[in-house]
């Protein structure tokens, strides 16, 4: 799986954001990460494509249904907390 630059983890990061209905601001992805650190499952985003699924908060290779990769990454790990 190719490394994400920092701009493309932010880009996926807010859109992650806004599909969970936070605003697509810095704002929102701190409010979505500060509440995903307190589940068991948090929001996750396919690496390649615009795939977003819920996912384990660890969650670096798991599958994604749009793609077919191992791709899925969760909200923490793109934000580089996990």
């Amino acid at each position: 799986m190719p490394a994400l630059s920092k701009q493309e983890r932010a880009r996926k990061l807010l859109a992650l954001a806004e599909s969970e209905g936070y605003e697509r601001n810095a704002d929102g992805v701190f409010a979505m990460l500060e509440k995903s650190t307190y589940d068991s499952v948090v929001p996750g985003a396919c690496t390649t494509c615009s795939y977003t699924c819920e996912c384990e908060p660890d969650a670096r290779r798991n599958y994604c249904e749009g793609c077919g990769g191992q791709t899925v990454q969760s909200c923490l790990t793109l934000a580089g907390l996990c």
